[in-house]
């Protein structure tokens, strides 16, 4: 029995309807599932290639194309690329070729659902729907014990639900247009009056079709939903849509337009560089449509010269073809405008103030957790930096007996408190979204490290305290004292600075040195307070000194333990391996 008599023996058109909204849902989850499954798949590949942000354009549409064929989502390419411009990661310029290049890579979509319509004794439909089951049982088998393995099953039930969904919709619009008329006519845009029914030429006008494209396409936020919507319609009537000639490439027009509401929403509460790149984006997918609008106005026949003559008799392999052709070719002429457009980006989309933290910490990068991590990092050095500019404020207003500081002061240690619950929540976000095993242990190190970062403010506050007590109580310390806590101060910075690049580039060499300095504050503050006494008994220095200075000293000290403990956490793979390593006639020494 044949397919359609199967379908048709539903019973009625209400029934057909129900299946191609079904195989509609099977597709769109399909595309979904493939979507997720590729982007779990490709994130470590995926985060090399966007990290060489390449000077060579070429090399940035390489690149998009290829991160969009993989993600199967022009618009998760475009998202991303807003996020990595939003945080300083790419300039605007080399984001003009990876958003080229994206739109290049979406075709892939079309080309895939393409190749179900191609009429061939081997079995390609059938074979690639049989692999759901494939890909089921090998999620199933591999979920726990081999995660990859099991990727790759979540990819093929992804493909092979996009070609069920297919070709449910195909064989059950065939039966509908074959019994509907009406249907047929509003597909085709046909007059049918002759025959008793109505005139639907309406729906072949060009202005209508383009707009119809944007709506659908904002509306189900995906031209690749729509794209294989329309190949779909076209394999089911064996023949061109919306009345033939141009009709259909009006429709495909307007889903390119309707494309890039997905990086304008996400845009939305950015930076002022990601807000120009969703306009970088919208222009480009703009005015390609606008262009060659404008031709198939002035060229009607254009698609029954070309892409009919080329591919007859197989209407989706000419939608497919055309979509993948406007996209390269938009690219080819104005790749060589990327200055054209970052100018008129500008132009639309003025500087504002600078960004601050606020702005940083992006949601839309928490689907690529990779991406996200990276993100986190940068947050979190900003963070660390914060923090010791707070303590610097506070031993330099100490050292100038300046109370007019504690203001700023306090307004740091706020900021550094707000920063480290913002840092926590995010990096919680990125747990749960999945991570590696290496991008595990960087975030459990991280939340430890918060706490440590924020004593750094907390002494800063309590320098503060000491200061009002130095002036209140009309405190005066030795130029020596004064020099002591400066070469203290600058001693402290020197082991920030080492424990900063520690934590992006863990090294066993710099874990000794930050140590050595550790060790030297410790032993400044013993020599401090050893002095100080002795200044006492000597009758050289005032009693009531002794509570401000030997604290003070003391908190220092104790910053020096809290960048220790930030470098030795960072490094406790490495040592662990050190540690594993050494032979029992040769013990361990850190």
């Amino acid at each position: 029995m044949s397919p359609n008599v199967l379908l048709s023996s539903a019973g009625s058109t209400a029934a057909l309807v129900l299946l191609f909204v079904g195989g509609l849902g099977a597709l769109l989850f399909g595309m979904k599932i493939l979507q997720e499954s590729t982007e779990k798949l490709a994130t470590g590949g995926l985060k090399k290639l966007f990290s060489k942000t390449a000077k060579s354009r070429l090399a940035g549409v390489g690149i998009g194309t290829l991160a969009t064929m993989l993600l199967q989502s022009s618009g998760a390419t475009t998202v991303l690329v807003v996020g990595f411009v939003n945080t300083g990661a790419m300039t605007l310029e080399q984001a003009v070729g990876y958003i080229m290049g994206a739109n290049i890579g979406t075709t892939i979509t079309a080309q895939l659902v393409a190749l179900g319509g191609i009429s061939s004794s081997f079995p390609l439909t059938e074979i690639l729907i049989a692999l759901t089951l494939v890909g089921v049982l090998m999620a199933m088998i591999f979920q726990k014990k081999r995660p990859k393995v099991a990727g790759i099953g979540n990819f093929l039930i992804g493909l092979g639900l996009l070609f069920l969904g297919l070709y449910v919709m195909t064989e059950n619009m065939k039966v509908l247009i074959s019994t509907s008329p009406t249907l047929k006519g509003v597909l085709l845009a046909q007059d049918l009056t002759a025959s008793g029914g109505k005139d639907y030429s309406f729906a072949s006008n060009p202005f209508f079709l383009l707009f119809l494209g944007i709506a659908l396409t904002v509306l189900a936020q995906s031209s690749s939903a729509i794209t294989s919507l329309l190949l779909s319609l076209s394999m089911a009537a064996g023949t061109v849509l919306c009345g033939g000639g141009n009709g259909v490439l009006y429709l495909i027009l307007g889903t390119n337009i309707g494309s890039t509401s997905t990086a304008l929403l996400s845009a939305i509460g950015s930076t002022t560089n990601g807000k120009r790149t969703a306009v970088i984006h919208f222009l480009f997918n703009f005015l390609g449509s606008i262009l060659f609008f404008v031709l198939f106005l002035c060229w009607p026949s254009f698609n029954a010269m070309t892409f009919q003559r080329i591919f007859p008799d197989n209407p989706s392999e000419q939608i497919a073809m055309f979509h993948t052709f406007f996209n390269l070719f938009c690219t080819v002429i104005f790749l060589p405008l990327t200055k054209a457009f970052v100018w008129a980006s500008e132009k639309i989309v003025p500087e504002k103030k600078k960004a601050t933290d606020e702005e940083m910490l992006d949601p839309r990068l928490l689907n690529t957790p990779a991406f996200a991590l990276r993100e986190a990092v940068k947050y979190y050095h900003l963070m660390s930096e914060t923090a010791m500019a707070d303590l610097n404020l506070a031993v330099d207003a100490f050292l100038a007996r300046d109370e007019g500081k504690k203001e700023a002061i306090d307004s740091k240690e706020k900021d550094v408190l707000r920063m480290s619950q913002r840092l926590s929540a995010y990096l919680v976000d990125i747990s749960s979204q999945g991570i590696s095993e290496e991008g595990a242990k960087k975030i459990s190190r991280m939340q430890l490290d918060l706490a440590d970062i924020v004593r750094l403010t907390e002494v800063a506050d309590n320098i503060t305290g000491y200061t009002r007590h130095e002036v209140e109580e009309d405190l005066h310390f030795s130029k020596a004292v004064e020099e002591q806590l400066r070469v203290m101060k600058e001693d402290l910075n020197i082991q920030f600075r080492q424990t900063e690049m520690i934590v992006d580039y863990p090294s066993l060499n710099l874990l000794s040195k930050t140590r050595a300095m550790e060790n030297r504050i410790d032993n400044q503050r013993t020599m401090m307070v050893k002095s100080h006494l002795k200044r006492l008994e000597e009758g050289t220095c005032p009693p009531q000194n002794s509570n401000v200075f030997i604290n003070l000293v003391g908190n220092l000290e104790r910053c020096g333990d809290h960048l220790n403990f930030i470098a030795e956490r960072s490094c406790q793979d490495l040592l662990s391996k050190v540690r594993q390593n050494a032979s029992e006639d040769e013990p361990f020494h850190p």
